[in-house]
C-alpha cells in the first residue's frame, strides 16, 4: 500500500535502518521523524550505517512492530563495523557482520532501492538521502 501525505507527522520509538555496504546491514535507531515525505534521522557520523548512506545515498527505513522487539534487542549492541571503537568496545558491542541474521529477520528485496526490506516489519520505506547535515562533533562512534 502506498500513502499520499497531505500532513503527516510522526515519530517511532524504534526504526531498523537497513543498508549496503561490503555486505548489507541493519541498524536499530531511535532518532528519526517524519514530516510529510521527509525522514529525518539521527545517526553516529563514524557508525557502519552512516559510512553506508554517504557511499550509496539509499537505505530502507524498517517499522518493526511488537512483535520484532526481540528481533530489535538482539542487534542493540551490534555493529557492522569489523574494528569496534573502543567506546563501542567499553558499552559492550561486539561485530556481527550478519545482522539480519543475528537478529532472526529475512531480507527481501526492495522495489526501488539496493537495501533490502525487512520482511517481518509491517513497515518499509525505501528512501533515498537527499542530504546529510553534521549536527554536533561525532561522539567517537556512539
Amino acid at each position: 500500500m502506498e500513502i499520499e501525505p497531505n500532513i503527516l507527522y510522526f515519530g517511532t520509538p524504534v526504526v531498523l535502518v537497513s543498508t549496503i555496504g561490503d555486505t548489507r546491514d541493519l541498524a536499530p535507531i531511535s532518532s528519526a521523524f517524519w514530516l510529510g515525505w521527509r525522514a529525518i534521522i539521527g545517526i553516529g557520523a563514524r557508525s557502519q550505517t552512516a559510512r553506508n548512506l554517504r557511499r550509496t545515498r539509499e537505505c530502507v527505513l524498517n517499522l518493526p512492530s511488537v512483535r520484532e522487539v526481540d528481533a530489535v534487542d538482539r542487534l542493540a549492541r551490534t555493529t557492522g563495523t569489523a574494528a569496534v571503537p573502543e567506546s563501542k568496545l567499553r558499552r559492550g558491542y561486539r561485530y556481527e557482520a550478519d545482522k539480519f541474521g543475528v537478529a532472526g529477520l529475512t531480507a527481501v528485496p526492495s522495489s526501488t532501492v539496493a537495501p533490502p526490506r525487512v520482511a517481518e516489519c509491517p513497515v518499509a520505506m525505501e528512501t533515498v538521502v537527499e542530504a546529510i547535515h553534521p549536527v554536533a562533533a561525532d561522539g567517537g562512534g556512539r
